[in-house]
């Protein structure tokens, strides 16, 4: 199979990666937990198959009504100019009919992954920056949430809120709106 120069570079990358993970798996884990996770859009699969696919033409950004996408933009990364969610500052409507997947030229978004067309990341609750647990009666997680996914629930009237994981499809508007300041109280997790 014959391989373009950009082909040739991109595998020879993903191979180093490969092996200096497998010698120092446990440093390269705790250089990775220094950057964000990236929420990738509906449809599309698996990290290393989604950097392979993505041609980072910006289609997928162009075609979303809600502006929920940006290009990742991190100076000499193999990912830059990728499409990620805009954890913290728009959400994911999952529209029915998917305007970002449709616009993908490549295939890195596909109506045929189904499950992620459900689902692209999970939320969980930082305990310790919670308003509830300051004694503050916030429901604003539940209420947007309740208007996607329902899957936001106060087991306990002083404590934070309980996210089902099976049921959150990890669109993010309980992060976009949850008032805690300085630091928000509700973070997506990369699947």
């Amino acid at each position: 199979m014959k391989t373009d120069r950009a082909g040739f570079f991109k595998s020879y990358l993903l191979d180093l990666l490969d092996g200096i993970h497998s010698a120092f798996p446990d440093e390269l884990e705790e250089i990775a937990s220094s950057f964000p996770e990236l929420i990738r859009p509906p449809g599309a699969p698996a990290e290393q198959q989604f950097l392979e696919k993505c041609r980072r033409c910006g289609a997928c950004i162009k075609a979303c009504p809600f502006f929920a996408l940006k290009p990742v933009f991190k100076a000499n990364q193999f990912d830059e100019g990728t499409p990620a969610l805009r954890t913290g500052e728009s959400y994911c409507r999952f529209c029915s009919d998917f305007p970002c997947v449709k616009a993908c030229p490549s295939g890195a978004l596909s109506l045929h992954n189904v499950a992620a067309l459900k689902k692209i990341a999970t939320a969980v609750v930082l305990a310790d920056e919670c308003l509830r647990r300051k004694g503050e009666p916030c429901q604003t997680c539940r209420e947007k949430c309740d208007e996607l996914a329902g899957a936001i629930s106060y087991p306990d009237k002083a404590q934070p809120p309980k996210i089902d994981a099976g049921a959150c499809t990890g669109c993010g508007a309980c992060a976009v709106f949850c008032p805690a300041y300085p630091e928000n109280a509700i973070k997506l997790l990369k699947l």
